[in-house]
């Protein structure tokens, strides 16, 4: 049985949709019982895959995994290495600003010794335009790969330089894009790690968030199977279980490893998790009627592989 919150998230899961200024309240009430932590090998099952097992939130669930992961982990390694003070609350919400296109990339040069000017676009910000803070990815000018993480408030961002899109998944959460043109900051939101050390540590917990989003998105595929009258929804259930069973001791292993400084892998059994996810979904467009309110909000989160890389 899922607790009082996640039954609650579940509930309100349809107009929160409708309504995005609901998103402070549920946000807040979830992390309140599930704050976000960089002590993710202390979970005997993540708060990330229980409100997708639990709520059917897929968006929840990745922006819990981006602020523990992507944030938390993240700024735990630096300080690890060389000291990065930046304050985090429960509820503070965090945004990574790293996917970018290949034209227009961000770059961030020294105009004197104490100020930072950036330039360049991102393309896609899971949390974006919710978040109070962004880690931005920036290289030098002429260089092909990113030397620099950015920490930047959100507040201090020129007027719709974060713009929302539309990926049709994930309707919880917002996503957003970026662009600056000379935008001045304080050399000293600039990590103090920098290059292959910094591109290291990006590496490894962006490895780590894409296996706990495997793990997010089946336990999202038996919420489905849960409440949807497939022809052997039995069957169905459990295999999606059985897979993510076998994701989480996946997972687990790949968190040893992260944080004892050994080779992380990427996903586990895709062919499998492919496997249902086309099995619902072809139910799904071939009998709509069968389905739910509820559930059909929720559906179009079966396209989560085709919109976002991992």
């Amino acid at each position: 049985m899922s607790d009082s919150i996640l039954q609650k998230l579940e509930q309100n899961y349809p107009n929160r949709i409708q309504n995005h200024a609901l998103f402070n309240d549920a946000w807040y009430l979830f992390v309140n019982d599930y704050p976000p932590t960089h002590c993710l090998l202390d979970f005997k099952e993540l708060p990330s895959t229980r409100v997708a097992l639990h709520a059917g939130d897929l968006g929840f669930a990745l922006l819990w995994i981006v602020q523990s992961v992507l944030i938390r982990c993240i700024i735990y390694n630096i300080n690890q290495l060389q000291t990065w003070d930046i304050q985090l609350h429960n509820t503070t919400i965090g945004a990574m600003a790293h996917t970018e296109p290949d034209t227009n990339r961000m770059i961030a040069r020294y105009s004197d010794s104490n100020t930072l000017v950036i330039s360049g676009k991102k393309n896609y910000i899971s949390g974006g335009s919710d978040a109070d803070i962004l880690l931005l990815t920036a290289r030098r000018p002429g260089e092909d790969t990113f030397t620099k993480i950015i920490y930047i408030p959100v507040k201090s961002l020129p007027e719709n330089a974060l713009q929302d899109i539309n990926l049709s998944i994930l309707p919880t959460i917002k996503h957003s894009s970026l662009t600056l043109t000379d935008f001045a900051c304080n050399a000293s939101q600039c990590c103090p790690v920098k290059d292959k050390e910094l591109r290291k540590i990006l590496k490894k917990w962006s490895l780590i968030e894409r296996s706990l989003i495997g793990e997010a998105y089946i336990a999202f595929l038996c919420y489905l199977a849960k409440n949807i009258p497939l022809p052997d929804q039995d069957q169905t259930l459990r295999e999606a279980e059985e897979l993510l069973s076998l994701q989480k001791n996946f997972s687990r292993e790949q968190l040893e490893n992260a944080f004892s400084d050994k080779y992380v892998e990427t996903l586990g059994d895709v062919a499998r998790v492919l496997n249902i996810t086309q099995k619902i979904a072809n139910y799904c467009m071939e009998h709509p009627h069968s389905l739910t309110s509820p559930i059909q909000l929720r559906i179009n989160d079966l396209n989560l592989f085709n919109k976002i890389r991992l």
